[in-house]
């Protein structure tokens, strides 16, 4: 009876040591610190986002801002040369573009995705005329849309579809935008040939931005 005490004793003293008791720990993705930087941990992803898709984010945020520069130097140019309406309408585009990249931010910040602002060039401030503006205008739209493209691209390597469903908007904006701004060339290029052209696009232009 003692040696059967003994060995339920020692087998007990053996369990003990062989089976650590496991504590399980909740994750929680809605705790912020305040003193240290908070890793991009998102729930919305697979594996967590790439450093390609960090850097590419916060190019994005920058590329929106700097076309943001763009319209207003655009805006300038126009009201100088009162061109009112184009004016108005490039105004309006300028605060636009500065919403995206605000977008970006706080959708950044909801993910913990940490977003570094880049230094801006200064934007073209000299054309010859209303047709040389519109078709850089043209040109930054595509780069933009290449920018977008390259960003989504990143996301779905990764699987984080919380970015692929906030780019979403922004691609469909990009196809109005080319394609509007398309037809808008296509009217300036025609101002020889139908005179009054231009004005009359110009009027409709700035009804457009009064309207938004």
């Amino acid at each position: 009876m003692v040696g059967s005490t003994r060995l339920s004793t020692s087998l007990l003293a053996l369990l003990s040591c062989t089976s650590p008791t496991v504590a399980f720990v909740q994750p929680s993705y809605g705790t912020r610190p305040t003193t240290a930087l908070r890793e991009a941990s998102p729930p919305f992803s697979t594996g967590g986002p790439s450093q390609e898709l960090l850097d590419l984010f916060s190019n994005q945020v920058s590329h929106e801002l700097s076309a943001s520069q763009f319209y207003l130097s655009a805006s300038i140019w126009f009201e100088n040369r009162d061109w009112e309406g184009m004016a108005s309408y490039m105004l309006a585009e300028s605060s636009e573009e500065r919403g995206h990249a605000l977008q970006l931010i706080d959708f950044a910040n909801k993910r913990n995705i940490p977003v570094k602002l880049q230094g801006l060039d200064a934007p073209n401030a000299d054309w010859e005329s209303p047709e040389e503006v519109w078709r850089d205008v043209l040109k930054l739209e595509q780069g933009n849309t290449e920018s977008l493209l390259h960003l989504a691209e990143a996301a779905s390597k990764c699987q984080d579809y919380a970015v692929l469903a906030c780019l979403n908007p922004f691609h469909m904006e990009q196809v109005d935008s080319e394609s509007k701004i398309s037809t808008i060339i296509a009217k300036v290029s025609d101002e020889n040939r139908t005179p009054g052209l231009l004005r009359q696009l110009d009027h409709e232009l700035g009804m457009e931005a009064g309207q938004a």
